[in-house]
């Protein structure tokens, strides 16, 4: 009797978790499917507000050749921005599914490829990272790791005024990465909204920034068993940790 009502709590607990993960993802299903439609909003209006007046303008002999071309040329711009939003939408919807397998890689080797990363990325800013850790062995998937480290390294690069200090550290069987820079950090409400899909600051608006970097990140490393935290540092700018679990399985 003991053993079934074990077994029977062992069933409970299991169908709670499960609830509880469908319910995660129906709520970021529904922030994503919000977010993507209202970044829809903008390129479409626009698209149909030049058709509108080529439609109305062209019968009536009002525009010329050379404003035609620049009315296309407009919504040409605005397709490609639609295209990149339905590519980005459909690459996140794939993180949900895609299987994570781990590998074998030393912790100097990890941070060898971070540095080359650093390298290659940080041409006009100066960056320095800080190891703490033995060469132990981890079990990560490097891919995956890689993806999370150089969008928080790209994130620094874009705010930075010119230093960018990483850091990289074994604690309790995770990696933790934490990448700082000298920018003017985050606004209270950013640390809230950074991580979720299609976010972009005041400072990002006009640009072709498409705000997912931080939420990529995010979803990768919980589906490596770790999270992300946004925060500012003391001295100023910002700081934004990653924690992946490195264990075997």
């Amino acid at each position: 009797m003991g053993k079934l009502c074990h077994a029977f709590e062992k069933m409970k607990d299991c169908l709670s978790k499960n609830n509880e993960t469908m319910f995660r993802q129906f709520a970021e299903q529904r922030r994503l499917n919000a977010a993507f439609s209202h970044d829809l909003r903008t390129p479409l209006t626009l698209l149909k507000g030049h058709a509108t007046m080529l439609l109305s303008f062209i019968p009536k002999g009002l525009v010329s050749q050379e404003e035609i071309l620049d009315e296309i040329s407009v919504m040409s711009k605005n397709i490609s921005r639609l295209e990149k939003y339905v590519n980005a939408m459909t690459n996140l919807y794939r993180l949900e599914d895609i299987d994570i397998p781990r590998q074998q890689i030393t912790f100097h080797s990890l941070i060898d490829n971070f540095n080359n990363t650093a390298e290659a990325l940080c041409y006009d800013k100066h960056f320095s990272i800080t190891a703490s850790g033995d060469n132990i062995t981890l079990f990560i998937n490097l891919d995956t790791v890689m993806q999370i480290y150089e969008n928080l390294l790209s994130n620094s690069i874009r705010y930075a005024k010119s230093d960018i200090a990483i850091s990289v550290v074994i604690e309790n069987n995770n990696l933790v990465i934490s990448v700082s820079d000298d920018g003017c950090g985050f606004k209270n409400i950013e640390i809230e909204k950074a991580t979720l899909p299609f976010y972009k600051s005041s400072k990002d608006i006009s640009t072709e920034h498409l705000g997912l970097g931080l939420n990529i990140s995010k979803i990768l490393s919980e589906r490596h068993g770790g999270n992300i935290q946004i925060a500012n540092n003391k001295a100023g700018g910002a700081c934004v940790t990653v924690k992946i679990n490195c264990n075997e399985s």
